[in-house]
């Protein structure tokens, strides 16, 4: 619960000032982006993670569209639909390369493939996948806010395996 109210702060917070939803008779992308918003705090996180990833697909401004795809992974995570939401998050990483939010959206696919750890005694492939991919945060990002919560579990992992 609390990194979903983390997750919604910070794409709340990356936003500048101006307001993603303009309303204007041309501006449909932006109703769609407003739908799936409404949806998202009714608790309807199905449609709202459908209408974010309607919306990214046509909106204008780039920024806005990686914000609605990052939008869309959250509400895919929110009902607990992991691999929606790393896909989500990959596609995003895939589309957006140079958006400020990249470590940050990095990040989420180790922690939601780390959340998805259940039993290292029957299966070790999402722990060695898993530690595959905090490996590479830590490589490609080391000195974010987030390595430090990646090193921590990176432990863990290594503890499970010993």
């Amino acid at each position: 619960m609390l990194l979903r109210l983390i997750f919604l702060l910070f794409i709340f917070s990356c936003s500048k000032d101006e307001a993603l939803y303009k309303p204007t008779i041309k501006s449909e992308p932006y109703k769609i982006y407003k739908e799936g918003l409404d949806a998202m705090n009714k608790g309807e996180f199905f449609f709202a993670a459908n209408k974010f990833s309607e919306a990214e697909k046509i909106l204008p401004v780039i920024e806005h569209s990686a914000k609605a795809l990052l939008m869309s992974s959250y509400c895919f995570y929110s009902i607990n639909f992991h691999d929606d939401a790393i896909s989500s998050l990959e596609n995003f990483l895939r589309k957006y390369p140079a958006d400020k939010n990249v470590p940050y959206a990095s990040y989420l696919v180790a922690l939601y493939n780390y959340e998805q750890i259940l039993d290292e005694k029957k299966d070790l492939k999402p722990l060695l996948k898993t530690k595959k991919i905090i490996e590479e945060y830590l490589i490609e990002y080391p000195e974010t806010d987030y390595s430090l919560d990646l090193k921590f579990k990176l432990d863990l992992i290594k503890n499970q395996l010993a």
